[in-house]
């Protein structure tokens, strides 16, 4: 990517090597001039571009934008085929598991439950692709601020059907941990694979003092109202004085007393970032657009009507995969001694965004941190403020006992998790080695749920010890009845 006036609009690969020294490609415009730094003033969207440059540039993004109303299925696909990145148009490979994992579910999911479950699993990439596209075609007619915010909202429709499926199998336990997976997908392996793949093709990128001080701040408030009723209930369940029954009751009212508090911190949340401080975010989102152009600002796009219809299509897709994988999820638990938190923490958040984390990889690539960064921390933040309390606020609705109360050691991680990640981005730089450090608390994590053992199969040992305790108080309080009844007779 070149400096300055000279820049070409038609270059869009990343340097692919390292060069000694700092780069500042990041505060050079598409239209040749220098994107504003802190305290400078600017004339029109960047300090020193001309009215003419940025006429022709919005001009360029327009010549792209059909009839909202137009309706041309060859032209739909060829724009769909070719998405908005090389990552996302490969998923379209995947698009045969889609037909192949429903006709297995009526076929065969008595016969191979594996089978469906591995076609359906795969089938949610593309799925959640093209509803993820979709979706994002649908920004180009609205505000920077209010299409970035619905590219995030996009990745949590797949979250929300699965989830909710979830719980109305009355799976709270993999609700749980898919719940608090998710977070820990966006913030470690996620965030982490951006810092790797952004410090191989840039060696050091710069994160916006905007991005850092919202998303830390939102993510500590959330991750605190997340996992206080877990903490809460491991305070009161070793209490004399409270049963296990009481404890649970005191929890779950808790978790849906909390879980409003939540939705209210994320409606201010969106208030705060829509409305009363969106300057700064637009400043952020114009710099991302400064640092790399090309094919995916200048590309032909969808209408609004087309776009309508790949999402509907995605939607559909989705709808059905996660359902399928939903319903196959307690037999492979059972059957292939495969671990609930594991499939929960792990396998689960992996397919819910595919979508929004090949497009934050990509994003890193291009030297867009910021976006990268904001895809991750918002993704996460969105989990925590609207879908975790919207997930217990429906349970409660529909009369479920679905709450808070997390294993304490995914509840601790969460928080160290947050922790290590603003503790990486103070500096305002990211780098391949805080992307491989990320990497390896996510595999640790990844370990320590593959072995953690499932309550199910630890239940006979349970019996057996509850059993052998009965026994013992059993035989003890017999021997001091025979001792009542022999010092009486003495």
């Amino acid at each position: 990517m070149s400096k300055g006036r000279g820049i070409n609009v038609d270059v869009t690969e990343p340097e692919k090597v390292w060069r000694p020294g700092s780069r500042d490609d990041g505060d050079v415009s598409p239209t040749g001039g220098e994107f504003p730094r802190d305290g400078e003033e600017t004339v029109g969207f960047w300090r020193v571009a001309t009215k003419t440059a940025d006429d022709n540039h919005a001009e360029r993004i327009a010549e792209g934008i059909p009839n909202p109303f137009r309706f041309h299925p060859i032209k739909m696909l060829t724009i769909t085929a070719k998405s908005t990145s090389r990552l996302s148009s490969y998923t379209h490979i995947l698009l045969p598991a889609i037909p192949a994992g429903i006709v297995m579910w009526y076929t065969s999911r008595d016969k191979s439950p594996m089978l469906v479950f591995i076609f359906n699993f795969i089938a949610m990439i593309p799925s959640g692709n093209l509803l993820a596209f979709g979706s994002g075609e649908l920004q180009h007619r609205l505000p920077k601020i209010w299409g970035a915010s619905l590219e995030i909202f996009t990745g949590a429709i797949v979250e929300i059907i699965i989830c909710l499926i979830l719980l109305v199998d009355k799976q709270f336990d993999v609700v749980r941990a898919a719940l608090l997976g998710s977070m820990f997908a966006n913030l470690l392996l996620i965030s982490g694979a951006c810092f790797l793949a952004g410090g191989i093709a840039w060696k050091e990128q710069k994160i916006a003092p905007y991005v850092i001080e919202v998303s830390s701040a939102a993510l500590l408030v959330s991750a605190v109202g997340t996992v206080a009723p877990s903490l809460f209930f491991q305070t009161i369940h070793y209490r004399k004085d409270v049963n296990e029954h009481r404890a649970e009751m005191r929890v779950l009212r808790v978790s849906r007393v909390v879980s409003i508090g939540l939705f209210f911190s994320y409606l201010c949340f969106l208030f705060f970032q829509l409305h009363t401080h969106s300057s700064s975010f637009h400043r952020v989102l114009e710099r991302a657009e400064s640092v790399y152009i090309g094919r995916k600002q200048y590309r032909k796009k969808l209408s609004v009507l087309e776009a309508i219809f790949i999402s509907t299509i995605g939607l559909v897709c989705v709808s059905f995969c996660a359902y399928f994988l939903v319903r196959e999820i307690p037999g492979i638990v059972e059957e292939k001694e495969v671990s609930e938190l594991f499939m929960g923490l792990i396998l689960v958040p992996l397919i819910e965004k595919t979508s929004e984390h090949l497009t934050a990889l990509n994003q890193a690539w291009d030297n867009q941190i910021d976006l990268a960064i904001y895809h991750c921390l918002g993704s996460t933040i969105q989990t925590a403020l609207l879908v975790t309390p919207l997930i217990v606020m429906v349970g409660w609705a529909m009369n479920l006992d679905m709450d808070l109360n997390f294993q304490l050691f995914v509840a601790l991680s969460l928080l160290f998790a947050i922790l290590v990640v603003g503790n990486f981005m103070r500096d305002g730089k990211t780098h391949w080695l805080k992307g491989i450090f990320l990497l390896m608390i996510y595999y640790v994590l990844a370990v320590a749920a593959f072995n953690d053992p499932n309550e199910k199969k630890e239940a006979w040992g349970k019996s057996v010890r509850e059993g052998v305790e009965a026994a013992h108080a059993a035989h003890a309080s017999a021997a001091n009845e025979e001792r009542r009844r022999l010092f009486k007779f003495l």
